[in-house]
């Protein structure tokens, strides 16, 4: 029985799309259709003869009650709406002579941002969700006397870490900024941007950024 479905990783859709959507691309070209991202990162991919198509995701900011016009906008100008991530990235299919999704430089940066700031509003969500638990749990530590066991300390270490997430959020944006710089004078060539841009480095980069900024925050506290 041939199979009908796969499944790849998402890169990460707030700080590669261009690659992202080249990958789309070039699953469509081998027969697999995307169909969307589910709730884990994974790209959900139906089989289908191939096509050469491209693709685009965009950040959506606005409200529930514009996304009709929001998705009629796109198909209008010659983008057929496939699936959306959180409500927030949504996800299009186009001929290959479709358009692109941005008119200019300054749009296509100002979508960065406003991804930018989203994406640090939810950072201090986490945190405020990381300080209520660390209060529930010295709330309760007098009750029960299992702090000084494994559990515990797994549990402390993991709700302390909640709270430096806007830290974590602050240091790979500043990254992409400086190795990306430029991103947004591609808006019309996302592929030119997508072949640059180095996902294993990056990681690479990152984790050693976060090695620095973490024992610096250890030896503090």
């Amino acid at each position: 029985m041939k199979k009908r479905r796969k499944y790849l990783y998402s890169l990460g859709v707030a700080y590669y799309p261009e690659k992202e959507m080249l990958r789309l691309q070039k699953q469509a070209m081998l027969g697999w259709q995307f169909v969307g991202m589910n709730r884990w990162g994974f790209l959900t991919f139906e089989k289908q003869p191939p096509m050469a198509k491209k693709f685009a995701v965009d950040f959506f900011e606005g409200e529930l009650s514009e996304e009709s016009d929001y998705i009629a906008l796109y198909e209008a100008s010659g983008w057929h709406y496939i699936s959306h991530y959180q409500k927030r990235y949504y996800y299009f299919e186009g001929n290959l002579d479709a358009p692109p999704i941005f008119s200019d430089q300054d749009s296509y940066q100002e979508r960065i941002n406003a991804e930018q700031r989203y994406l640090m509003k939810r950072a201090f969500l986490v945190t405020a969700i990381g300080a209520l638990l660390l209060a529930v749990l010295y709330s309760i530590k007098t009750i029960w006397a299992w702090q000084d066991n494994a559990v515990w300390s797994f549990v402390f270490g993991m709700c302390t870490g909640l709270l430096f997430v806007p830290v974590a959020v602050a240091i790979v944006s500043y990254l992409m900024g400086k190795l990306y710089k430029d991103r947004a004078t591609y808006y019309k060539e996302p592929e030119k941007i997508a072949n640059r841009q180095k996902v294993v480095r990056d990681l690479l980069l990152m984790a050693l950024a976060g090695a620095i900024v973490g024992g610096i925050i250890g030896y503090i506290f």
